[in-house]
């Protein structure tokens, strides 16, 4: 069983940007800072180039497999570095929370799609 959390990225700038490529994404706990959890593996979506106007938005799907055993550990905030950036933002989840297993084995229990759900008024 697999989870998905809808991301939206705002251009909140006075000009059109581009983006390209996966958003880097790591789980975080209620203070946003020492509670790390485990960084978002890309998935195989190829990603589009995206144009933003001022005032649209783009999205991108976060997918994890959830703790089934009840010893998970419970993150609810994000820290998302947009592609090709150095700096990240975190996120409050807003009233959700995201549970996986405390110890990961070979394959990562979260992962990233490309940023390109686009909406607004451009195409």
């Amino acid at each position: 069983m697999k989870n998905e959390i809808v991301v939206n990225l705002k251009n909140t700038g006075s000009t059109t940007c581009s983006m390209h490529g996966f958003p880097g994404v790591q789980l975080l706990g209620a203070d946003g800072l020492g509670d790390k959890g485990p960084d978002a593996a890309r998935t195989d979506t190829t990603a589009p180039a995206v144009t933003i106007a001022p005032g649209e938005e783009t999205r991108f799907l976060l997918h994890y497999i959830p703790d089934t055993s009840g010893s998970g550990k419970t993150y609810t905030r994000l820290a998302v570095t947009p592609p090709n950036e150095t700096v990240f933002d975190v996120m409050d989840l807003d009233g959700l929370s995201i549970t996986v297993p405390a110890t990961t084995g070979n394959a990562p229990d979260v992962y990233v799609d490309p940023v390109g759900y686009h909406t607004g008024t451009g195409k």
